[in-house]
């Protein structure tokens, strides 16, 4: 799944971008420095995959993750083509929900493509434009996050779904885990992440393959058994016969597939099965 971070030129979304993927990517103080978008991915939090992780003992270890899309700078009149408003607007065709990112800190020094901070202006130009390119680019599922500078003099934007003082989350993303616990700080990433996974309407799935490999997985909310088996591999939709299920809770609890064997709590789920947050699964085809 793809979130297309949007927003008005020089409002800190390469930062948040960076501060998320830890990809270097371009974040000077110029209008249009992001011509193309940037991708990259981050994983999803989830302790459940380190305690199913210290159960298996795997040799490889793969996250689920979501994938972010740093898309430049849309413009007032961006629908018409100003500010390379139609490249832009091209990106959020391919991407599944928006990240809004509205400017609410002050700083002289970082100009402002409408001189002045008003986050509120900033949201109804953005929503314009989507609305005037096309209706369906307004209505995909969105996430509006303000930039913040400390706790004072801040801009407030009642719609806004975060709070986040970007520049300290990159400055944040580059420390060791040692130096966060010294200083008592505590990242949002982590809630933001979680955010766009309950804005995608993302559950997780977990599968082992042999002891080598546990690999955790999203899948959209109502999806069935064999959709979940086609995230593992191509061919397991089609030729799917049933898959073993057991809850991840239950996994964790009775030490492993034994345990839940011998407790009953393993069962075998056929095609039309829906696959439930935290279930663990494994295909037989």
């Amino acid at each position: 799944m793809r979130i297309g971070i949007v927003g008005l030129p020089n409002v800190g979304k390469s930062t948040l971008f960076k501060a998320l993927t830890n990809i270097q990517v371009d974040i000077s103080n110029y209008p249009f420095c992001t011509i193309n978008p940037n991708i990259g991915v981050t994983r999803v939090p989830d302790k459940r995959l380190e305690k199913i992780a210290d159960i298996v003992k795997p040799e490889k270890i793969i996250p689920a993750v979501i994938e972010f899309v740093d898309i430049a700078g849309l413009v007032k009149g961006a629908h018409k083509g100003e500010g390379l408003g139609n490249q832009f607007l091209s990106h959020i065709y391919n991407v599944d929900a928006i990240l809004l990112v509205l400017r609410c800190f002050k700083d002289a020094k970082i100009t402002h493509v409408e001189s002045e901070i008003n986050p509120e202006r900033d949201f109804n130009i953005i929503k314009e434009e989507l609305y005037l390119k096309d209706l369906e680019l307004a209505n995909k599922p969105q996430i509006i996050i303000c930039n913040t500078k400390g706790e004072k003099d801040n801009a407030v934007f009642e719609k806004c779904n975060m709070e986040i003082d970007f520049k300290l989350e990159l400055e944040m993303s580059e420390m060791k885990k040692n130096e966060l616990e010294e200083l008592e700080i505590k990242s949002k990433i982590p809630d933001l992440i979680k955010l766009a996974y309950q804005t995608l309407e993302l559950i997780t799935f977990y599968t082992v393959k042999g002891g080598k490999e546990l690999r955790a997985s999203s899948l959209k909310q109502g999806e069935t058994a064999p959709q979940a088996g086609r995230r593992i591999h191509g061919d397991f939709e089609e030729k799917f016969i049933r898959a073993e299920v057991v809850a991840c809770k239950d996994f964790i609890k009775m030490g492993g597939w034994a345990g839940c064997r011998e407790k009953g709590l393993l069962r075998t789920e056929g095609r039309d099965y829906i696959v439930r947050d935290n279930d663990i699964l494994e295909f037989k085809i």
